[in-house]
């Protein structure tokens, strides 16, 4: 694997990647925020000869399974496979090259692609540092990756040349002010050039920061120290001493913004998407003309993703919480919901949570707002809230999202037994599969008793295929054959025995599952069936 130099003149990061993808193969262009890892995709996109796929990771969609790739080829993936994830992607992209920028918010479905892809597509992914990726993601990706590429500052004469572009007003000393306290990141010289530009200054002097503890509160000094109040409890050990510097460029930015102005900025960080001015509030025109945000179809959307982080990250934790509570107000319910679980009200976001989960128009958006009701924290969520949440989960292949939320200290119930057992026989346990649906008694219902037996029978397939003849027929007696239950029907041909072995032949073996992607078999009646992966 090649890495790029610590030093080098401008553009030759570009060229570097580009040659890096003469060939399929994975680039990791990483820096520290406002490094222009985004504008080295952009340019890298606009000088390749071929078709583009560009998308990348959303920091509140960030449990969206495949949500990185899904923007990318703009067609649905199968997220539950990881091995069809990175066919279906592969035969989108081809020859073309594929972008992804903000990899420190992609899935793990998403993650766990990539190196798969590496072998046969062109790609060029943008990471942030410091970033959450799980600890056995970056070695995967590094082993994976033909050039792993460190977005370098910029010098002196960069840096200066950049903040003559942005304000061609602005004079020598002011110009010298911003490139010293900018530190080489592109980002924080474009901020606080054009805060010079609008000020006379780039905010030069001491800008103090309060950080709150439980031994009470501190004031500690802007640019120079480390990083300051929520930030730096956010990132911790992870910051690196570039990271800490373009930090307190961005903080000192803001820390010269008015406090609606700071209060819009740190309102975009809670929400990670583009917002309409109502939603923001007073000082978004302020923000506009300090060019920290751009306008586009209605909405302001931050210059950077991390600048709109930085600001909210600024918050003390009853301010931030206090936010997230005023936007849960005006986001529709789906973001409500999240908003005021990060608020700390975890009954009113169950509340919320699970009455807009019916209003949903697919099953994953349904599945998210359950899983996020039974997942909060001191809330005891109601059994069919779970049954429902694991059924949703299913629906859109998140069999181990239901089998988490059914895994409780006390009994749920038949259904979700059976629900469990369905699940549990998805990820590939089927031993607990078997187990969880063993306590299903005859005299439960129809639906649940038929959903019951066609687990044991498939349990019985992988385990003891020499028995599963029998164990057939004694099921088809019980059902009928065909089943008169929707429970076994959609699927139960496949499994009994062909006409040969119902004559005494033992040459009774299971029928493949048909072609495409496996689809529910929940609720018990319903006409959906559940294909076992094997």
């Amino acid at each position: 694997m090649r890495h790029a130099p610590a030093a080098t003149r401008p553009g030759a990061l570009v060229e570097e990647a580009t040659a890096l993808l003469a060939a399929p193969g994975l680039v990791v262009v990483a820096g520290g925020p406002g490094s222009g890892r985004s504008t080295v995709l952009t340019q890298l996109g606009a000088a390749f000869r071929g078709p583009v796929f560009a998308g990348g990771g959303l920091a509140m969609l960030q449990a969206v399974p495949a949500f990185a790739l899904t923007r990318a080829v703009r067609v649905r993936l199968p997220a539950a496979d990881p091995a069809l994830l990175a066919e279906a992607v592969r035969s989108r992209v081809r020859g073309g090259l594929l972008i992804l920028d903000d990899l420190q918010w992609a899935d793990p479905a998403t993650l766990s692609a990539l190196p798969r892809l590496a072998a046969h597509c062109r790609m060029v992914v943008a990471l942030r540092t410091p970033h959450r990726l799980p600890p056995d993601a970056v070695p995967a990706l590094r082993a994976a990756a033909a050039g792993w590429l460190t977005v370098p500052p910029l010098d002196a004469q960069a840096a200066t040349e950049l903040a003559h572009r942005v304000a061609p007003g602005l004079d020598p000393v002011a110009v010298a002010a911003v490139v010293g306290r900018a530190g080489g990141v592109p980002l924080a010289v474009e901020t606080l050039a054009r805060h010079a530009a609008a000020h006379g200054s780039p905010g030069a002097g001491a800008v103090w920061t309060e950080e709150r503890s439980d031994e009470g509160r501190r004031r500690l000094p802007g640019p120079g120290g480390r990083a300051s109040g929520a930030s730096a409890s956010r990132q911790g050990a992870d910051l690196t001493g570039e990271a800490a510097q373009v930090e307190y460029a961005v903080a000192a930015a803001l820390a010269d913004l008015t406090r609606p102005a700071r209060t819009a900025m740190a309102a975009l960080g809670l929400l990670g998407r583009p917002a309409t001015a109502a939603v923001l509030g007073a000082g978004v025109d302020e923000l506009a003309e300090a060019g920290l945000v751009t306008h586009h179809e209605g909405e302001l959307a931050p210059v950077s993703p991390y600048l709109a982080e930085v600001a909210a990250g600024l918050l003390d934790p009853p301010g931030r919480a206090a936010l997230h509570r005023r936007l849960a107000g005006l986001v529709p319910p789906r973001e409500a919901a999240r908003h005021l679980a990060a608020a700390g009200d975890g009954a009113a976001a169950y509340r919320v949570a699970v009455a807009a989960a019916d209003r949903m128009p697919t099953a994953g958006e349904r599945a998210e707002l359950l899983l996020l009701a039974c997942d909060l924290p001191e809330v005891d969520a109601e059994p069919a809230v779970r049954v429902a949440a694991a059924g949703a989960a299913l629906t859109c292949g998140r069999p181990r999202a239901a089998v988490r939320v059914l895994s409780t200290a006390a009994p749920l119930g038949v259904d979700a037994a059976v629900l469990r057992g369905e699940a549990l026989l998805q990820v590939g346990d089927v031993a607990a599969a078997r187990a969880a649906v063993a306590p299903v008694p005859d005299d439960a219902a129809p639906a649940v008793v038929a959903t019951r037996d066609r687990i044991l029978l498939l349990a019985r397939l992988a385990a003891d295929p020499a028995g599963a003849p029998a164990a057939a027929a004694r099921v088809a007696a019980r059902h009928g054959d065909p089943p008169r239950t929707p429970g076994c029907a959609p699927r139960w041909p496949r499994y009994a025995p062909p006409p040969a072995s119902r004559a005494g032949s033992t040459g009774w073996r299971p029928r493949p599952p048909p072609p495409g992607p496996p689809v529910t078999c929940w609720p018990p009646g319903g006409a959906r069936g559940c294909w076992w992966r094997r």
